[in-house]
């Protein structure tokens, strides 16, 4: 299966330096990419992304698949 484009974002906690508070659900990093790739690719890169920021679970998808337009 063919990925047209793909955006991941690593969410967590966050230190708010004014109020003194740790600030939680918070996008720390976002990583996306319009180039097409196999959906093979995608799992290696996920892979690292949640190895390098320590971010193996709660994880959520939210796909969209359109139909060919014959048109």
């Amino acid at each position: 299966m063919y990925i047209d484009k793909y955006k991941v974002e690593i969410k967590g906690s966050k230190y708010h330096e004014k109020t003194d508070k740790r600030m939680k659900d918070q996008v720390l990093a976002t990583y996306q990419s319009d180039e097409g790739m196999n959906i093979k690719s995608l799992k290696n890169i996920l892979e690292e992304l949640a190895d390098s920021h320590n971010a193996h679970h709660d994880i959520t998808f939210n796909i969209v698949m359109k139909q060919y337009d014959h048109d």
